[in-house]
Protein backbone atom coordinates (compact mmCIF):
# COMPACT_ATOMS: atom_id res chain seq x y z
CA UNK A 1 0.00 0.00 0.00
CA UNK A 2 1.53 3.74 -0.35
CA UNK A 3 2.19 4.59 2.75
CA UNK A 4 3.75 7.85 3.43
CA UNK A 5 7.17 7.50 5.58
CA UNK A 6 7.31 9.79 8.39
CA UNK A 7 10.48 11.62 7.17
CA UNK A 8 8.14 12.74 3.84
CA UNK A 9 6.25 14.82 5.64
CA UNK A 10 5.30 18.38 4.18
CA UNK A 11 3.19 20.26 6.45
CA UNK A 12 -0.06 18.48 5.48
CA UNK A 13 -2.12 19.45 8.58
CA UNK A 14 -1.73 23.09 9.30
CA UNK A 15 -3.17 24.21 12.58
CA UNK A 16 -3.50 28.22 13.45
CA UNK A 17 -3.16 28.74 16.98
CA UNK A 18 -4.25 25.45 17.71
CA UNK A 19 -3.17 23.75 20.96
CA UNK A 20 -2.58 19.96 19.55
CA UNK A 21 -1.13 17.45 21.41
CA UNK A 22 0.51 15.80 18.75
CA UNK A 23 1.01 17.10 15.08
CA UNK A 24 3.75 15.55 12.02
CA UNK A 25 1.80 17.00 9.36
CA UNK A 26 -0.36 13.84 7.92
CA UNK A 27 -1.69 13.17 12.08
CA UNK A 28 -2.62 15.00 15.16
CA UNK A 29 -4.33 14.26 18.07
CA UNK A 30 -6.18 16.60 20.35
CA UNK A 31 -8.02 15.72 23.75
CA UNK A 32 -8.85 19.00 25.84
CA UNK A 33 -11.27 20.23 23.30
CA UNK A 34 -12.96 22.84 25.29
CA UNK A 35 -9.85 24.76 25.54
CA UNK A 36 -10.61 25.77 21.56
CA UNK A 37 -13.47 27.42 22.28
CA UNK A 38 -11.86 30.58 21.77
CA UNK A 39 -10.81 29.33 18.63
CA UNK A 40 -14.60 29.55 17.13
CA UNK A 41 -15.44 29.77 14.33
CA UNK A 42 -12.63 27.12 13.51
CA UNK A 43 -11.83 25.67 9.98
CA UNK A 44 -9.77 23.34 10.31
CA UNK A 45 -7.59 21.53 7.11
CA UNK A 46 -8.15 18.68 7.76
CA UNK A 47 -10.36 15.40 8.52
CA UNK A 48 -11.91 15.47 12.08
CA UNK A 49 -12.54 12.03 13.62
CA UNK A 50 -14.17 12.96 17.17
CA UNK A 51 -15.09 10.42 19.36
CA UNK A 52 -17.63 11.56 22.48
CA UNK A 53 -16.78 9.72 25.40
CA UNK A 54 -18.98 11.32 28.31
CA UNK A 55 -21.53 14.14 27.99
CA UNK A 56 -22.44 16.08 24.71
CA UNK A 57 -21.60 18.77 22.64
CA UNK A 58 -23.62 20.85 20.23
CA UNK A 59 -22.51 22.81 17.03
CA UNK A 60 -23.03 24.26 13.80
CA UNK A 61 -21.24 22.25 10.44
CA UNK A 62 -22.52 22.49 6.94
CA UNK A 63 -25.03 25.08 7.77
CA UNK A 64 -26.87 22.22 10.06
CA UNK A 65 -26.74 22.00 13.61
CA UNK A 66 -25.59 18.80 15.38
CA UNK A 67 -25.54 16.81 18.47
CA UNK A 68 -23.43 14.45 19.24
CA UNK A 69 -24.03 11.96 23.09
CA UNK A 70 -21.85 9.33 24.27
CA UNK A 71 -20.55 6.82 21.50
CA UNK A 72 -21.13 9.42 18.83
CA UNK A 73 -18.24 9.93 16.25
CA UNK A 74 -17.98 13.20 14.44
CA UNK A 75 -16.55 13.16 11.41
CA UNK A 76 -15.78 16.47 9.74
CA UNK A 77 -13.97 16.80 6.65
CA UNK A 78 -11.76 19.86 5.71
CA UNK A 79 -12.66 23.01 5.56
CA UNK A 80 -15.90 23.40 6.63
CA UNK A 81 -16.77 25.96 9.04
CA UNK A 82 -17.25 25.13 12.60
CA UNK A 83 -19.45 27.26 14.92
CA UNK A 84 -21.82 27.76 17.37
CA UNK A 85 -20.36 24.84 19.56
CA UNK A 86 -21.48 24.38 23.11
CA UNK A 87 -20.59 21.60 25.45
CA UNK A 88 -22.25 19.95 28.75
CA UNK A 89 -19.95 20.48 31.91
CA UNK A 90 -19.18 16.49 31.81
CA UNK A 91 -18.21 16.81 27.93
CA UNK A 92 -15.04 14.26 27.18
CA UNK A 93 -14.13 13.50 23.78
CA UNK A 94 -10.88 12.03 22.00
CA UNK A 95 -10.02 14.09 18.17
CA UNK A 96 -7.93 11.90 15.68
CA UNK A 97 -6.84 14.80 12.95
CA UNK A 98 -5.93 13.44 9.43
CA UNK A 99 -5.07 14.73 6.23
CA UNK A 100 -6.98 14.07 3.07
CA UNK A 101 -3.19 12.43 1.92
CA UNK A 102 -2.71 9.76 4.95
CA UNK A 103 -6.87 8.49 4.21
CA UNK A 104 -6.53 8.35 0.26
CA UNK A 105 -2.78 6.55 1.19
CA UNK A 106 -4.30 3.84 3.81
CA UNK A 107 -7.82 3.64 2.14
CA UNK A 108 -6.38 2.91 -1.29
CA UNK A 109 -9.31 0.22 -2.01
CA UNK A 110 -11.89 1.94 -0.09
CA UNK A 111 -11.32 5.64 -0.64
CA UNK A 112 -14.45 5.39 -3.03
CA UNK A 113 -17.05 4.31 0.21
CA UNK A 114 -15.17 6.72 2.14
CA UNK A 115 -15.52 10.00 -0.32
CA UNK A 116 -19.37 9.08 -1.23
CA UNK A 117 -20.50 8.60 2.73
CA UNK A 118 -18.94 12.22 3.53
CA UNK A 119 -18.85 13.94 0.58
CA UNK A 120 -21.91 12.85 -1.31
CA UNK A 121 -23.98 11.59 1.54
CA UNK A 122 -22.33 14.02 3.45
CA UNK A 123 -22.47 12.19 7.17
CA UNK A 124 -21.36 13.83 9.89
CA UNK A 125 -22.72 11.37 12.85
CA UNK A 126 -22.04 7.89 13.50
CA UNK A 127 -23.84 6.09 16.30
CA UNK A 128 -21.81 3.64 17.36
CA UNK A 129 -22.54 0.47 18.67
CA UNK A 130 -21.37 -0.18 22.29
CA UNK A 131 -18.89 -3.05 20.95
CA UNK A 132 -17.53 -0.69 18.28
CA UNK A 133 -17.51 2.63 20.61
CA UNK A 134 -14.96 0.45 22.83
CA UNK A 135 -12.83 -1.00 19.92
CA UNK A 136 -12.75 3.06 18.88
CA UNK A 137 -11.44 3.75 22.47
CA UNK A 138 -8.93 0.77 22.13
CA UNK A 139 -7.58 2.40 18.71
CA UNK A 140 -6.76 5.61 19.77
CA UNK A 141 -5.74 4.52 23.34
CA UNK A 142 -2.94 2.95 21.28
CA UNK A 143 -1.91 5.19 18.76
CA UNK A 144 -2.16 7.66 21.56
CA UNK A 145 0.62 5.56 23.29
CA UNK A 146 2.59 5.16 19.94
CA UNK A 147 2.89 9.19 19.42
CA UNK A 148 3.74 9.79 22.83
CA UNK A 149 6.57 7.49 23.26
CA UNK A 150 9.56 8.73 24.50
CA UNK A 151 11.89 6.25 24.90
CA UNK A 152 11.96 5.12 21.44
CA UNK A 153 10.67 6.58 18.50
CA UNK A 154 7.49 3.35 17.09
CA UNK A 155 8.30 2.14 13.75
CA UNK A 156 6.00 4.60 11.34
CA UNK A 157 4.49 0.96 9.47
CA UNK A 158 2.71 0.31 13.35
CA UNK A 159 1.28 3.76 13.57
CA UNK A 160 -0.03 3.27 9.47
CA UNK A 161 -1.47 -0.18 10.57
CA UNK A 162 -3.03 1.40 13.47
CA UNK A 163 -5.23 3.81 11.24
CA UNK A 164 -5.87 1.56 8.22
CA UNK A 165 -7.66 -0.65 11.00
CA UNK A 166 -9.43 2.28 12.13
CA UNK A 167 -10.64 3.58 9.39
CA UNK A 168 -11.47 0.21 7.69
CA UNK A 169 -13.85 -0.22 11.17
CA UNK A 170 -15.41 3.60 10.23
CA UNK A 171 -16.08 2.44 6.43
CA UNK A 172 -17.74 -0.62 7.83
CA UNK A 173 -19.91 0.94 10.24
CA UNK A 174 -20.46 3.71 7.50
CA UNK A 175 -21.58 0.67 4.77
CA UNK A 176 -23.97 -0.71 7.32
CA UNK A 177 -25.43 2.19 8.77
CA UNK A 178 -25.46 4.59 5.67
CA UNK A 179 -25.82 1.21 3.05
CA UNK A 180 -23.88 2.72 0.00
CA UNK A 181 -24.99 5.46 -2.53
CA UNK A 182 -28.45 5.15 -3.90
CA UNK A 183 -28.64 7.19 -6.54
CA UNK A 184 -32.51 7.48 -7.22
CA UNK A 185 -32.40 9.72 -3.51
CA UNK A 186 -29.40 11.99 -4.89
CA UNK A 187 -30.38 15.32 -5.78
CA UNK A 188 -29.47 16.02 -9.27
CA UNK A 189 -25.91 18.02 -7.88
CA UNK A 190 -24.92 15.43 -5.60
CA UNK A 191 -25.48 12.48 -8.42
CA UNK A 192 -23.22 14.44 -10.76
CA UNK A 193 -20.24 14.85 -7.73
CA UNK A 194 -20.93 11.00 -7.09
CA UNK A 195 -20.37 10.02 -10.64
CA UNK A 196 -17.67 12.45 -10.64
CA UNK A 197 -15.29 10.93 -8.15
CA UNK A 198 -16.29 7.06 -9.39
CA UNK A 199 -14.77 8.65 -12.85
CA UNK A 200 -11.60 9.16 -11.29
CA UNK A 201 -11.84 6.55 -8.79
CA UNK A 202 -12.02 4.24 -11.73
CA UNK A 203 -9.95 5.81 -14.81
CA UNK A 204 -7.20 3.82 -15.65
CA UNK A 205 -5.32 7.49 -16.32
CA UNK A 206 -6.77 10.03 -13.23
CA UNK A 207 -4.83 12.77 -14.70
CA UNK A 208 -7.37 14.05 -17.34
CA UNK A 209 -8.51 17.64 -18.73
CA UNK A 210 -11.75 18.60 -16.64
CA UNK A 211 -13.10 18.85 -19.78
CA UNK A 212 -12.62 14.97 -20.30
CA UNK A 213 -14.44 14.64 -17.13
CA UNK A 214 -17.50 16.93 -18.00
CA UNK A 215 -18.09 15.38 -21.17
CA UNK A 216 -18.41 12.28 -19.94
CA UNK A 217 -20.84 13.67 -17.53
CA UNK A 218 -22.66 15.68 -20.44
CA UNK A 219 -21.92 18.81 -18.65
CA UNK A 220 -19.80 22.04 -18.07
CA UNK A 221 -16.24 21.81 -16.66
CA UNK A 222 -17.57 25.19 -15.08
CA UNK A 223 -20.88 23.91 -13.45
CA UNK A 224 -18.26 20.29 -12.79
CA UNK A 225 -16.31 22.91 -10.36
CA UNK A 226 -18.69 24.51 -9.01
CA UNK A 227 -20.66 20.94 -7.69
CA UNK A 228 -17.41 19.96 -6.51
CA UNK A 229 -16.54 23.43 -4.64
CA UNK A 230 -20.65 23.35 -3.33
CA UNK A 231 -20.21 19.53 -1.85
CA UNK A 232 -16.25 19.42 -0.98
CA UNK A 233 -14.93 22.71 -0.65
CA UNK A 234 -12.45 21.81 -3.93
CA UNK A 235 -12.06 22.33 -6.97
CA UNK A 236 -12.51 19.43 -9.70
CA UNK A 237 -8.93 20.10 -10.75
CA UNK A 238 -8.04 19.11 -7.06
CA UNK A 239 -9.37 16.25 -6.72
CA UNK A 240 -7.98 14.89 -9.75
CA UNK A 241 -4.42 15.83 -8.34
CA UNK A 242 -5.44 14.16 -4.99
CA UNK A 243 -6.27 10.76 -7.13
CA UNK A 244 -3.09 11.13 -9.36
CA UNK A 245 -0.49 12.01 -6.81
CA UNK A 246 -1.81 8.80 -4.95
CA UNK A 247 -1.30 6.64 -7.54
CA UNK A 248 2.14 7.92 -8.09
CA UNK A 249 2.96 7.35 -4.85
CA UNK A 250 1.52 3.95 -4.97
CA UNK A 251 3.52 3.07 -8.02
CA UNK A 252 7.00 4.76 -7.11
CA UNK A 253 6.82 3.11 -3.42
CA UNK A 254 5.21 -0.39 -3.99
CA UNK A 255 5.88 -1.58 -7.48
CA UNK A 256 8.86 -2.47 -9.62
CA UNK A 257 7.73 -0.63 -13.03
CA UNK A 258 10.32 1.66 -13.84
CA UNK A 259 9.96 5.55 -13.96
CA UNK A 260 9.58 5.89 -17.53
CA UNK A 261 6.79 2.78 -17.13
CA UNK A 262 4.64 4.71 -14.11
CA UNK A 263 5.29 7.50 -16.66
CA UNK A 264 3.33 6.38 -18.96
CA UNK A 265 1.09 4.24 -16.99
CA UNK A 266 0.01 7.51 -15.61
CA UNK A 267 -0.91 9.24 -18.81
CA UNK A 268 2.39 11.64 -18.97
CA UNK A 269 3.54 12.43 -22.54
CA UNK A 270 7.09 12.39 -21.37
CA UNK A 271 9.60 11.28 -18.70
CA UNK A 272 10.02 15.51 -18.58
CA UNK A 273 6.14 16.43 -17.78
CA UNK A 274 5.95 13.62 -15.36
CA UNK A 275 9.19 14.87 -13.17
CA UNK A 276 7.73 17.69 -13.24
CA UNK A 277 4.30 17.26 -11.92
CA UNK A 278 6.27 14.73 -9.25
CA UNK A 279 8.57 17.68 -8.16
CA UNK A 280 5.51 20.38 -7.81
CA UNK A 281 3.45 18.05 -5.77
CA UNK A 282 6.09 15.93 -3.85
CA UNK A 283 9.04 18.45 -3.74
CA UNK A 284 11.40 15.83 -5.07
CA UNK A 285 12.47 13.80 -8.22
CA UNK A 286 10.38 10.52 -9.00
CA UNK A 287 13.57 8.35 -8.66
CA UNK A 288 14.52 10.72 -5.49
CA UNK A 289 11.16 10.17 -3.96
CA UNK A 290 11.57 6.16 -4.71
CA UNK A 291 15.03 6.31 -3.42
CA UNK A 292 14.00 8.04 0.17
CA UNK A 293 13.03 5.41 2.47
Amino acid sequence: MAYLSKKDQRGYIEFSNFPIDYNDGDVAVYENVKDLTRLYPLKPMTNLIVLCNAGDMQLCARERTMKIGVGDVLVCPPNIRIDNCDFSDNFRCQILCLSDHIIQALLRDRIELWHHAIYVNQVNVISMPTVSQEEFGFYYAIIHSKLQRTDRQAPYEILQALLRALLLELCFLLEDLHGVVKEHKLSQGKLLFNRFLSLISTSKIKRQPINTYANQLAITPKYLTMLCLKYSDKTASEWVSQYTIEEIRFYLRNTELSIKEISAKMGFANMSHFGSYVRKHLGMSPSEYREKK
